[in-house]
């Protein structure tokens, strides 16, 4: 056991020779007697005892070995326990397998290793594709090999008693890695049929025209909000972001009928525009005309009333006058009277003696023509 006497490389410690002999003499450190050959080291013996001596170079150091050996591991198992989260990750801490923390600020962080503590990054920032009703397009948005129509999740049953193939696009995101890892075993099928449980309780509700035409968006918004209420009770930790249908239209086999509907609702609704747009036109004008009669009746009742007023406040002023001067008043009546009879008739003149006509100009006859 008495080992600690031997110098770093194995030597008996009596000097400072490295190499485990006597020390060196002479020139360059040759000892004298030995042949240049042999004072070169061997490789072999160098690392054999370089190992011997980390190993303790002895049974009494192998429990400093193995301590040391031990550290080194612990250290190394202990540095596995760093991670690092992105901006657009959260990582979801599990301690032997239960979910225990979520981790979303980025950055550098550290968890006891494994097999105590793991973690699982889940990017919540991606938003993801679910198509109902047609196998289109994969996840990351390229088309894929089986496209089509899947009638049993396209076909659906209108407020009406109509059948309607739907196709449309769901987009996602996860708002919560922890409960979209450990609430729901198959998030994206969950999610599908959620879709589609959803569709088909909006579209019972709606009637086939409002669907095929001007109701879409109202049909994609209560889609939208009744998937993120269910989602919710289940804790799946998953966002919608966005219903989108891409195609509506009746059942294959029934096209040609549906179009021929279609096409005799398009006459009745054209032919009802032509009636109305010919009633807009007619009744304002004959609004018009019945307000221009009732105007111009209003126009001459005045006109009558206010003269019938003017004569009965002239005959009241001239009987006033006749009164007061009977005699004066008797002969400018009878004055009047004769100038308004003779202003419309034919006048012939005559001489006092009668026997003939005299000739005259007549020139209110030259100034009426």
């Amino acid at each position: 056991m008495s080992d600690d006497n031997k110098g770093p490389w194995g030597g008996n410690g009596s000097g400072d020779n490295p190499w485990g002999g006597k020390k060196p003499t002479g020139n360059n450190g040759r000892g004298r007697g030995r042949k240049p050959n042999n004072d070169i080291p061997d490789l072999e013996e160098i690392l054999k005892n370089a190992q011997n001596k980390f190993m303790g170079g002895g049974k009494g150091s192998e429990k400093t070995s193995l301590i040391w050996m031990s550290i080194i591991l612990l250290i190394i198992w202990g540095s596995t326990g760093f991670y690092r989260v992105l901006p657009e990750e959260h990582a979801v801490l599990m301690t032997f397998g239960e979910w225990t923390g979520t981790k979303d600020s980025p950055g550098l962080h550290y968890h006891i290793p494994y097999p105590i503590q793991s973690t699982e990054k889940v990017n919540v920032s991606f938003v993801r594709r679910i198509q109902v009703g047609s196998i289109g397009n994969k996840q990351d948005g390229t088309p894929s090999k089986r496209a089509g129509r899947v009638q049993s999740e396209s076909l659906m049953v209108t407020g009406d008693e109509n059948i309607i193939d739907i196709d449309f696009v769901v987009l996602w995101r996860v708002s919560d890695a922890g409960k979209f890892l450990f609430e729901i075993r198959d998030p994206e099928s969950t999610i599908k049929k959620v879709a589609e449980s959803a569709m088909r309780e909006v579209i019972g509700r709606t009637k086939i025209q409002d669907a095929l035409t001007g109701s879409r968006e109202d049909i994609e918004f209560k889609t939208k909000d009744l998937m993120q209420k269910i989602l919710d009770e289940y804790q799946s930790g998953a966002l919608i972001t966005d219903v989108q249908m891409q195609d509506v239209n009746p059942p294959q086999p029934v096209v040609d009928a549906f179009d021929d509907v279609q096409r005799a609702k398009a006459d009745k609704e054209r032919l009802k525009n032509n009636a109305d747009a010919y009633k807009n036109d007619i009744i304002p004008k004959a609004r018009g005309k019945a307000s221009r009669m009732l105007q111009e009746a209003d126009a001459y009742k005045s006109e009558v009333v206010n003269r019938a007023k003017g004569d009965a406040d002239r005959f009241k002023s001239v009987y006033k006058a006749y009164s007061v001067s009977k005699d004066v008043t008797r002969k400018r009546i009878y004055i009047e009277t004769m100038q308004e009879v003779l202003t419309n008739s034919n006048k012939i003149i005559l001489d006092d003696s009668g026997t003939g006509v005299l000739p005259y100009l007549p020139l209110d006859k030259l100034n009426k023509k």
